[in-house]
């Protein structure tokens, strides 16, 4: 494996990488420019107008709305399918709703176009709002706030959230981010996503990383992984990393009560991401583990949030 970088190689990432791939094999890899809106691409089912989710056609389903395969407020404006019905997209929105609301600070700070195309307000105890001059303002400073010449440091506080739906919205994304031929061994996991049922027995569970704000990408990745055949050791059968800006998330398909993998390792690897490859940026990320289980509202999650100037 070669990889050319016009930055210094982060080896332990790289040598992360060399063993995911021993165990694990690309299913399906997307990459897209945010908000490139001339560039549109359409996602195809092998039938037109089936619903890869519901298995229902036209006439008995509608396909008039627009389905953006990785959501809108993640500066997705050009991937579209057209496997998904009307009735399926309302059904997910629900999901996704909760997944906005808990990265609303962060697509604010990082000035994430939502689908406006405007940076989105988040106002809970500490407000921030961005101006038409792209200039952050920032109310009701915390009390925890650490600042320096070039650094401050601060906690923010998420909107409430149902964890169950922010796990079920990053499956979806995955779901339709899988090839036609693909998604055939997915049926169990479509049946799961449709009927709100709790069938699993790991735990479901999000790896999310936040890299500086200064090192913010232009392209959002979504990367699905499919066990290998040889593996005989109990991990997951397909994992997801989900990538824009400066974070990253990762996490794992469901797990069913056939599989038999009560001691299974939910995190067989941490999926580098472009940005850990880059050893400046080795010791200046923050790495949390966020359970996804409940499905009840819960209060925000407190994210810890360091921001530095870009200057020397």
């Amino acid at each position: 494996m070669k990889i050319k970088s016009n930055f210094p190689i982060n080896e332990e990432a790289f040598s992360d990488l060399q063993k995911l791939s021993e165990e694990y094999e690309i299913i399906n890899s997307i990459e897209i420019q945010e908000n490139d809106s001339n560039n549109k691409k359409v996602l195809k089912g092998s039938k037109e107008k089936e619903c890869r989710f519901c298995k229902k056609h036209f006439p008995e389903v509608n396909f008039r709305n627009v389905s953006h395969t990785i959501p809108e407020f993640l500066g997705n404006k050009s991937l579209t399918s057209n496997f998904e019905c009307d009735n399926c997209n309302k059904y997910f929105s629900a999901f996704e709703n909760e997944l906005a609301n808990f990265l609303l600070p962060l697509n604010t700070l990082s000035s994430t176009k939502n689908k406006k195309n405007k940076t989105p307000k988040f106002k809970n105890k500490l407000e921030i709002h961005q101006d038409d001059k792209n200039v952050f303002h920032i109310k009701n400073f915390p009390d925890d706030l650490v600042s320096s010449n070039n650094e401050i440091d601060f906690t923010v506080e998420t909107a409430s959230y149902i964890p169950e739906y922010v796990y079920r919205s990053l499956i979806k994304i995955g779901l339709s981010v899988i090839s036609e031929e693909g998604i055939k061994n997915y049926n169990e996991t479509i049946e799961w996503l449709m009927s709100l049922e709790e069938n699993v027995i790991i735990r479901p569970c999000m790896a999310f990383t936040i890299f500086p704000f200064s090192s913010s990408i232009d392209k959002i990745r979504c990367v699905v992984f499919d066990r290998k055949f040889n593996v005989t050791r109990q991990i997951p059968k397909t994992l997801l990393v989900l990538s824009y800006k400066n974070f990253a998330i990762q996490t794992f398909f469901p797990v069913f009560p056939f599989e038999d993998c009560t001691e299974l390792s939910p995190f067989p690897h941490l999926i580098p991401t472009a940005l850990d490859l880059n050893n400046n940026l080795k010791n200046e990320k923050n790495y949390g583990l966020i359970y996804l289980d409940e499905n009840v509202r819960v209060k925000g999650k407190k994210i810890e949030i360091n921001i530095k100037s870009a200057e020397e």
